[in-house]
């Protein structure tokens, strides 16, 4: 299975969303939108979704995916695992299909 990481999710906020923070400031429950939060928007969901499908092969295909994935990086981190494990027992079940 591919590592998720809270170390790895945060340096790609930091790259790819206008935080100015560092990333071990980041907590694993800090929300990433509204109040007490990050302070994300639009365009800073749109580019985590384009990193995290880049990275692990996820696709979050729609915006309610979106807005439950990306509600702090330790939901985004258990979204991403559970996605995963998923995509592999689909692998494991296709594989015994085909023999």
């Amino acid at each position: 299975m591919e590592q998720v990481t809270i170390a790895r999710l945060k340096a790609m906020l930091v790259e790819n969303c206008m935080v100015k923070l560092a990333p071990e400031t980041i907590l694993e429950d800090t929300p990433l939108f509204g109040p007490d939060s990050l302070g994300l928007d639009s365009l800073d969901a749109l580019q985590m979704v384009i990193a995290v499908e880049r990275e692990y092969k996820v696709v979050i295909g729609d915006p309610a995916s979106a807005k439950d994935a990306l509600q702090s990086l330790g939901v985004l981190k258990d979204y991403l695992e559970r996605k995963i494990v998923a995509r592999g027992d689909a692998r494991v079940h296709e594989s015994k299909l085909d023999s």
